[in-house]
Parts: C-alpha cells; structure tokens; sequence
C-alpha cells in the first residue's frame, strides 16, 4: 500500500476501546477487543467501494504467509497471537458495513497499545507505525474513565516527539460508562481531558465524547445481525438518553463550528418528521448521536 494513501493511524493505550471503535466505524466485529491487550501488530484496513472482502498475514520478512477472504476477529486474533506475523493488509468493502461512503479509499492503520509491559515489542511496532506513516490524521482513543494515566501521558509525549503534524483527533470513548446522577457529565470530563491535553502540549485539541459499543449495536440491529443480551440491554438504555437529549453529546464535543452546527442540524431534523422507537430512521440517528459520524466527518476532513 502506498503510504501517500488518505491513512488514518489509531493508536490508544490498553484497553481504552481502540478495536471496538474502529469495529464501530466498520460496522462489524473485524478485530478482537478485551479488557486487555488485543493488539499485537500492525493492521492496515483499507475501504474499498467494490471487490470481494480480503486479509492477508506478512510475515517478519514482508512476504504474504496466509490469506483469507472470511473477514472475522477470531482470523485476526489468531494472526495477531502468531510468532509467524509482522502485520496485516485488511480489504475492506464497504457493503461489508454500515459505512459512510466518504470513507472510501481510506485506510486505518491499527496499532498495538504502546504501554503493554509485558511485550516491549509492543511499543517498538508503535513507534515504527508512527514514523512510517508521518502525513497520516492520528486518531487517539482515550478511556474516559482512566483520563490522565501515566500510560497515557507517555504515550502522548511519545506521539508529540515524533508526530510532526497537528492533526490529531481525541475520541474520548466509553462516556456511556459515565454516571451522569454523580455529576458525570460528558462536558465535564471533556473539559478536563481539554486541560489534560493542553497541559501535554496539544493546543486547541479536537475532543469528540464517543460510545463505541453503542454505536457498533446500533449497526447490528440496522443491518438485523444478531445481538447479545448485554448488547441489547445496553442499547435500550443509551437509546433512552438519546430520546431525552439528542443533543447532548454534541454538546459537549470540542470540534471545528461547521461540524457541530452540521451535526444538531442532522439530529434536528431526524426529530421533526418524528420516528418509531427501534426503527431504522431512529437507529441511525442514534448513531450519529454517539459521534461516530463526528469522527467519520474529521478523519475525513469532510461535514
């Protein structure tokens, strides 16, 4: 793949929701995610408008060691514990998913979290990923509820060192976790990562409050792909918020004026012609309410 591509490297430390974000965007289970550590190498995913789903394993050398045309976490989870695999090239069709079509032609660059003790070659792939691809938009993912981590910060120290843009983007996941009848509020932890941010030299930081899980939910019941119970549970009860304040996280998003006004205008009018509970109109409104839209829209530099 040419590195002169429209990429997009997501990076995160451990178990702050990377691969379900990125599953997210995708509209499918593609990578494995856990509370723990899932990514070991260095995927490339690319989006393509036509042809046939596709992944092949490189090994140490860059030579292709395996192919598969079934696209599933368990293939990538199996390639990512494997000695024989350096990194993975990932066609991606975009009828695979709930895609937007401006993603098309895009690749996101998936790398391992840079903070795993237990595998310094974890942190070494990050550096070379970050190094190999220096026009790239980076996409940083931040658990909300472990803002402001020694992990963190050396990692994002790391990213300024060697990362000679500006273009980062903050996706501030898993503020479905948040209580919001203890006082936290999606704009409160916004504003605190904005000085967290600040402090570590990103000035003016882009900051998107994201809910990965939802919205990767949502996706599954638009396109009627079975969903757990948890899943399902955890759906409704988003989608009650929803109901109540579709504004809500946009709100509190920091992010360019033209986004966010073109962001309430879509959730507006979703509003006005009125919608059935768990309909596809509803679900997909929902989605754009969770921010993936937000960070589709940036990552692509588009409204």
């Amino acid at each position: 793949m040419s590195k002169s591509s429209k990429t997009i490297l997501v990076a995160a430390t451990m178990s702050a929701g990377k691969s379900s974000l990125i599953n997210a965007l995708l509209g499918k289970d593609l990578l494995h995610s856990a509370n723990e550590a899932t990514t070991a190498k260095v995927a490339r995913i690319t989006i393509v408008k036509k042809g046939r789903a596709k992944a092949t394993a490189y090994c140490c050398e860059g030579l292709p060691a395996e192919m598969s045309r079934l696209l599933s976490a368990d293939q990538m989870k199996e390639w990512n514990r494997s000695d024989d695999v350096s990194s993975m090239d990932i066609r991606f069709p975009a009828s695979s998913g709930l895609l937007s079509s401006k993603l098309s032609g895009y690749t996101f660059i998936d790398t391992p979290g840079a903070n795993n003790s237990m595998d310094e070659r974890h942190r070494a792939t990050f550096i070379e990923a970050i190094k190999s691809y220096p026009d790239s938009t980076l996409l940083y993912v931040i658990n909300v509820t472990q803002l402001g981590t020694t992990d963190d910060v050396e990692v994002l120290k790391t990213i300024r060192e060697i990362h000679p843009t500006d273009q980062v983007i903050f996706a501030l996941n898993k503020v479905d976790a948040l209580d919001e009848e203890l006082g936290e509020t999606a704009e409160r932890y916004v504003r605190n990562a904005e000085k967290y941010l600040s402090g570590l030299g990103f000035q003016n930081p882009v900051i998107i409050p994201v809910m990965a899980l939802p919205a990767l939910t949502a996706k599954k019941f638009v396109k009627n792909v079975e969903v757990g119970r948890s899943d399902r549970n955890m759906l409704f009860s988003e989608l009650e918020r929803f109901r109540d304040s579709a504004l809500h996280l946009s709100n509190a998003a920091i992010m360019p004026h033209r986004i966010k006004r073109n962001q309430r205008r879509r959730l507006n009018n979703a509003f006005k012609g009125g919608f059935e509970e768990m309909s596809r109109k509803e679900l997909k409104a929902f989605i754009d309410y969770t921010g993936l839209s937000t960070i589709e829209a940036l990552v692509t530099k588009s409204a």
